[in-house]
């Protein structure tokens, strides 16, 4: 026991003693003590030994306070110390001290009222008919309260009211975390450790439960697929399946596709297509999401570099889409349907979806979305044979990754721009941006297979050999690879 923790616990014992009004003759009475033993024990200048533990639980006892008034003054007491240890302006230390209150302020009031909310929500079991509709309509409102909380936060609601222990915002928290994989890999990985922690303790049947923490178990898979884990992936994946199988939902209450094309998406990165496309089949068959099971199917087939089919799929995919109206779904077919018509040279029909994916994109509110945007401008400019404006805006787009280290994406930029210098003879300065090519041989994340396609391109380009075709060659290459490491390089 330390010096510090001592003077805390005397700290701590006086401000509740303060608090509550009680004189040392009161506590001493209540603890069985002499008043002169507890004058000594909440003395600041008390040896170290002198407050034992079963001194400090003896008075803690007889000053009778809520068990949450020790964490409150605790926190209190913790936020001094911290004041006095870090090297922060005052002026500095005051934002955060004011910043981290108002989140405290928040988090009670979020607590408060969901725990006396609580109080009110009858024993559930397997969702009712008609029940899931309701649930999922009141689910808007319990993750507006989350949404601006930390992950601390967060969990700390969900650990304490019961109310926040739903299916449905289990279900909820998983598609944030799955649309969250794109933009920030850290949010995606705390939503889906929340959805997690709502699974563990949502009430019903056991075969329900298993369903449900097999569903949230596949999206916690999917982040570590995202990140390039694809080992512990699949091994998280393979316990969610054996929740999933384990469980039962009669009333498929829980989209019954959903594990199958998570499954999908990393048999994709595993180069197992044939798997993929079945797993997305059998999805398709039995799931209520038919529209983002051929969105995937149709990503897949575009990484298998069958541009072809992966329209057909999209065009497929499209009425279904347009009908649900999501933003993110539609952002997604447009923009996929662009990129695959650049792949299949058909520029024209690309460029008939550009305003709609760059009007999707604003409002989705996504950087990254919009600087892919401006790099299919760019891309079509080219292929319509507009250079001048082809090359602005990959340049524009050069920077932007270059700012946010996407540094695969950046050599992909640099090929499309090389393909416009060389055609337009211009070798020498080919030679020059070759030379930007450096900082992807620095990236871990490129595989072999990649890093052998850019040598061969930088090496001519030094050498003032390379070509519009080799540049074009090398370009097709790195879009397929990107996805599939094991595809080989013809030199």
């Amino acid at each position: 026991m330390t010096a510090r923790k001592l003077k805390h616990r005397q700290f701590l014992l006086s401000i509740l003693a303060l608090r509550y009004d009680l004189s040392q003759k009161q506590i001493g009475a209540a603890a069985g003590m002499p008043q002169k033993q507890v004058s000594q024990a909440l003395r600041p200048s008390t040896r170290r030994g002198d407050l034992s533990d079963r001194i400090y639980e003896r008075l803690l006892s007889a000053i009778s306070s809520p068990p949450a008034a020790v964490e409150i003054v605790t926190a209190c007491v913790e936020s001094l110390e911290a004041l006095e240890r870090n090297e922060l302006t005052e002026d500095e230390a005051a934002v955060v001290e004011s910043t981290v209150l108002a989140a405290a302020r928040q988090t009670r009031e979020i607590l408060t009222e969901a725990v006396q909310l609580s109080r009110a929500v009858p024993e559930r079991g397997y969702p009712e008919p008609g029940e899931a509709t309701l649930s999922r309509q009141h689910v808007g409102v319990l993750w507006s309260r989350l949404a601006g909380l930390s992950e601390e936060s967060r969990l700390a609601v969900v650990r304490a009211a019961e109310e926040f222990q739903s299916w449905s915002l289990c279900e909820r928290i998983c598609e944030e975390s799955e649309a969250e994989a794109s933009r920030s890999l850290e949010r995606a990985a705390g939503l889906a450790r929340l959805a997690q922690e709502i699974a563990e303790r949502v009430p019903g049947p056991e075969e329900w439960r298993h369903r449900v923490r097999g569903y949230a178990a596949a999206h916690r898979a999917n982040v570590l697929r995202v990140s390039g884990d694809l080992r512990a992936a699949d091994a998280a994946l393979e316990e969610a399946k054996r929740l999933w199988r384990t469980g039962a939902d009669p009333a498929s209450v829980l989209d019954p596709g959903r594990v199958l094309d998570l499954e999908a998406s990393l048999l994709r990165g595993q180069r197992r297509f044939k798997e993929a496309l079945a797993a997305l089949d059998e999805a398709l068959a039995i799931g209520r999401s038919p529209a983002r099971v051929l969105i995937k199917k149709a990503f897949t087939l575009e990484t298998m570099g069958d541009y072809g089919r992966a329209v057909e799929t999209l065009l497929q995919a499209a009425p279904q889409v347009e009908g649900l109206g999501d933003p993110r779904l539609l952002y997604m077919m447009h923009f996929n349907l662009a990129v695959n018509f650049c792949h299949l040279g058909r520029y024209t029909e690309a460029a008939e979806h550009v305003q709609t994916v760059r009007t999707l994109a604003g409002d989705l509110g996504d950087e990254v979305f919009l600087i892919r945007v401006l790099w299919l401008e760019g891309r079509i400019a080219a292929g319509l044979g507009r250079p001048q404006e082809a090359g602005t805006l990959l340049e524009e787009v050069r920077r932007e990754l270059g700012l946010r280290k996407l540094s695969y994406d950046v050599a992909l930029v640099l090929l499309e721009k090389a393909v416009l210098l060389l055609e337009a003879g211009r070798p020498v300065e080919v030679k020059a941006l070759a030379g930007e090519l450096a900082q992807v041989f620095e990236d871990k994340g490129v595989h072999r297979e990649a890093l052998a396609a850019l040598r061969l391109f930088q090496e001519a380009a030094e050498h003032e050999d390379a070509t519009a075709e080799l540049a074009r060659r090398v370009l097709r290459f790195l879009f397929r690879a990107r996805y599939d490491q094991g595809l080989h390089f013809e030199s």
